[in-house]
């Protein structure tokens, strides 16, 4: 999964505040909506970086949804300026480490990210939740780019219109580091949540797109798929 993870901004793998999304709901701060997308940014206590949230409806079930988010070779057909994704260990379908390279306009250059993944599902709520934060892992690559910071990325998936649709809440909370000057971070990172949920829903329609046989199981293992 994973998750994963561009424009300045969207060099932060798709990922959330790690707190409960529902809880953080008074702090969020109204950016616009478009698309049927609405778009939320959050100052963070002693971070120059801030959080940014997307709150949407997908047209797909939410193993499709799911299957398209765990898909980290996927990532780059669909998901803004990611140039490279790949996992690089794995401890199961729902836990996993994702090296990611991301695409950065000159004249700044790329960032990359090393980010662990975990998966949770509720079958009470029909929901799935993806989590995700940078960590230093043995099994990732040495590069010469600037590796920066997942603080804190959560995609929340709940199945909705009978299992038809699925409500998706993306949070993500990164910072590229090196040179890049703060207040530049936080002006690209206010499309953030529109781009990436755009392109989610244009990929779970293209007909190469299709379930993941081991995301279904596993739903239907926790009680989703009745």
């Amino acid at each position: 999964m994973t998750h994963f993870l561009w424009t300045i901004a969207v060099v932060a793998l798709i990922v959330p505040l790690a707190m409960s999304a529902s809880a953080q709901n008074d702090k969020w701060e109204l950016v616009g909506s478009k698309d049927d997308i609405v778009s939320y940014r959050r100052e963070v206590a002693g971070s120059p970086v801030i959080a940014i949230r997307g709150e949407a409806v997908v047209d797909a079930s939410i193993v499709r949804v799911a299957s398209v988010l765990l898909d980290t070779a996927l990532l780059p057909q669909w998901m803004d300026r990611l140039a490279e994704a790949r996992r690089i260990r794995t401890q199961g379908a729902r836990h996993y480490v994702e090296y990611d390279r991301a695409n950065v306009p000159f004249p700044l250059t790329d960032r990359d990210f090393v980010v662990e993944t975990w998966v949770e599902t509720d079958a009470a709520k029909k929901q799935v939740l993806l989590k995700a934060h940078s960590v230093v892992d043995p099994s990732a690559p040495v590069t010469s780019l600037v590796r920066g910071e997942v603080l804190s990325s959560t995609f929340i998936l709940t199945a909705v219109d009978h299992g038809q649709r699925t409500r998706v809440v993306a949070e993500v909370h990164t910072d590229p580091k090196g040179s890049i000057p703060k207040w530049m971070v936080n002006l690209t990172q206010k499309s953030w949540a529109h781009t990436t949920i755009m392109g989610l829903r244009a990929q779970v329609r293209k007909a190469s797109t299709s379930d993941d046989p081991e995301v279904k199981a596993m739903l239907e293992k926790a009680g989703f798929l009745d």
